[in-house]
Order: structure tokens, then C-alpha cells, then sequence
């Protein structure tokens, strides 16, 4: 494969992952993803226990 069809290669495999990372958080009606903080930690405890028979998952992320 040539340099520029790589290249091309490279930025529709980009184009397409970021499309379905869209589609998944916006496009299927799923919460969007939001900062927690002391202010609103009962709004999200509450979201989180509405139902106990779906899955549920947090992702924590730390800058150190």
C-alpha cells in the first residue's frame, strides 16, 4: 500500500471510530457523560439505583 492510501487508510479508520463513539453516547439516548462533584453526587446516586436490574457502570478517571 502506498504512503497516501495508508494515510487515507489511517484517517477513515479515525473518522469511522469517532462517528460510532458519537452515535453511542449521543445518538442511542443514553445519559451523557458529566463531571461528578459534592453539588450533584444525590442527583447521580439516585440515577444510579433507579434500577437495580440494568447494568451500570462508572468510569473514574484521575489526572495524577
Amino acid at each position: 500500500m502506498s504512503g497516501i492510501r495508508k494515510k487515507y487508510a489511517f484517517w477513515l479508520s479515525a473518522i469511522v471510530l469517532a462517528a460510532a463513539i458519537a452515535w453511542y453516547f449521543w445518538g442511542t439516548g443514553s445519559v451523557p457523560l458529566v463531571s461528578l462533584n459534592p453539588s450533584n453526587f444525590d442527583e447521580f446516586r439516585n440515577a444510579f439505583n433507579e434500577d437495580a436490574r440494568t447494568t451500570r457502570a462508572v468510569l473514574l478517571l484521575s489526572p495524577t
